[in-house]
Parts: structure tokens; sequence; C-alpha cells
């Protein structure tokens, strides 16, 4: 559910090479039913366009495959975990 995306501590990023393919990622991921949340790009991740996609870590692939499928250029996937007081984030 996409209320529970709100408060994971872990969780995976999209990023876009632009604006108009974060707005295209977001009408993909609804037409396939997905559980995400479009956001501001997270700070430690430079990226050309200021909006990302939050999933769930278990959906990565899903939501990876869904994307490509239709084209739309992804930037970078990341990993991040905001458990234990530290933030790390990895490239995936």
């Amino acid at each position: 559910m996409v209320q529970d995306l709100f408060n994971l501590k872990e969780y995976g990023v999209f990023v876009f090479i632009s604006t108009s393919q974060a707005l295209k990622a977001e009408r993909v991921l609804k037409q396939v039913s997905a559980d995400f949340l479009v956001m501001p790009t997270p700070r430690q991740i430079s990226s050309s366009c200021g909006l990302a996609v939050k999933v769930a870590p278990d959906n990565l692939d899903e939501v990876r495959m869904a994307l490509e499928d239709k084209k739309v250029q992804i930037e970078g996937i990341y990993h991040i975990d905001n458990g234990g007081g530290v933030s790390r984030l990895e490239r995936w």
C-alpha cells in the first residue's frame, strides 16, 4: 500500500534523466498498479531531474522491468537504508 511507503527506512529510488521521463514513469506505474511514490530526488543523489520514484526494496525488479518495457529512460536506481541512525546509499 502506498501509505506504507512514507515510513520505510529502507527503500529503492529511481531517478530519471528529465522531468518528462519521471512523469512518464508515473503514468506507466499507475497503469501496472504498482505501489510507488513520486518524491523529490534525495540530496545524496546527484541528478539532472528533481523528481524520483520511491518503491519498496522488494519491488525494485518489478518496477525496473515495467519502466524498461515502456522505454522510460532511467538515470539510476538506488537502494537507500536510513536505519540505525546512519543513511547508506548504494547504486543498484
